[in-house]
């Protein structure tokens, strides 16, 4: 299909956001557009899309002229674009949240801005919150191009700090024949990152400096998984899993004599490879006092502790918090025989 472009011509930018009335010509390649802040921008004809062939409207069959001041005769010409037709297209891709640190040499100081990346063929419109505190703030609603990318907020150290996680809703669509694409909902949890690490951010295809992209965790269809697995295995795993279950609902009612509680941060967390090891030894810390206050509630007679050999820092940790929070208690090295160097028995009737 073959549009027209001529003065008074609404066009869109192809590759940017925004768009304008055409205001002149440089040549059979260049159009001046004025941009609805009444800025005028040259842009190359191949970079435009017509929205209405004359933003003025009609005057019977002629088009009105409109009052430009020194407009040249390359002002007159009527410039033939091939206008894409909308064909449908199959939507590929995804949308992403990314922080970019302003200055990752000075890291500790540095804002971070947070940008959403439409890495799609398809527009998406979007509403993405954080929250702060249990409760939801609104960062920006709006819609996003596709293949493009859009700054949204600008976080300070100690702002992004607070921030437990951001959630981006919103939907994909297309001018013209288009898949129709379920809402989605997503959620970036970020409240165990520590924004002053530079390993945390990485060499990415969507910035010149590293950034840090947000992606949600994997998740999968729980009957979909079941019924790809062989009979025998799906037997098992289900023997195991009812045989596990049958523990941990025994071992409360049929003995309250004893409970053990492993602190080996794999036994913790799932990927603790970028944790540091005062982050470590602060979750493990957790976890004891955790363990220790549920078997004070539920009346358990004692308690091992599982922490390792390792360079002895958790358990002198450890011993500290019981001398000092919880002086009536008694404490030991557990049996050697079952559990070697490697934990301590509280006793706590």
């Amino acid at each position: 299909m073959v549009m027209k472009i001529q003065v008074g011509t609404k066009v869109r930018f192809l590759n940017d956001i925004g768009g304008g009335v055409v205001k002149g010509f440089r040549n059979n390649e260049i159009v001046l557009v004025e941009t609805d802040d009444g800025f005028e921008l040259p842009v190359r004809v191949s970079d435009l899309i017509v929205e209405e062939p004359f933003a003025y409207g009609f005057e019977g069959e002629d088009k009105i002229s409109l009052p430009v001041e020194n407009i040249s005769e390359e002002a007159e010409k009527v410039v033939q674009v091939n206008f894409e037709e909308k064909k449908y297209a199959a939507h590929k891709g995804e949308v992403l949240l990314a922080l970019v640190p302003e200055n990752d040499q000075l890291l500790h100081v540095s804002n971070l801005g947070l940008y959403l990346i439409n890495d799609s063929n398809y527009y998406f419109h979007y509403v993405i919150s954080y929250r702060d505190n249990g409760v939801f703030s609104l960062v920006s609603p709006g819609t996003i191009e596709p293949d493009s990318k859009l700054e949204l907020k600008n976080f300070s150290q100690s702002s992004i700090a607070k921030v437990k996680e951001f959630r981006l809703q919103g939907v994909f669509f297309k001018h013209g024949l288009h898949d129709l694409l379920k809402p989605i909902d997503l959620q970036f949890s970020i409240g165990n990152i520590s924004f002053y690490k530079i390993q945390h951010f990485r060499v990415n295809e969507y910035f010149h400096q590293k950034a840090l992209i947000l992606k949600e965790e994997n998740k999968y269809d729980l009957k979909e998984a079941i019924s790809k697995l062989d009979n025998d295995v799906l037997a098992k795993v289900i023997t195991i899993k009812e045989e596990k279950k049958q523990n941990i609902l025994a071992k409360p009612e049929g003995n309250k004599d004893l409970v053990e509680v492993d602190l080996h941060i794999e036994e913790i967390v799932d990927n603790h490879s970028e944790l540091s090891n005062g982050e470590i030894i602060k979750i493990q810390l957790s976890r004891f006092e955790t363990g220790l206050e549920t078997a004070i509630r539920s009346k358990t007679k004692k308690i091992v502790f599982i922490h390792g050999v390792g360079n002895g820092r958790l358990k002198h940790e450890m011993l500290k918090k019981l001398d000092r929070n919880y002086p009536d208690l008694q404490y030991q090295d557990a049996s050697f025989k079952e559990y070697g160097f490697g934990a301590t028995m509280v006793y706590l009737m």
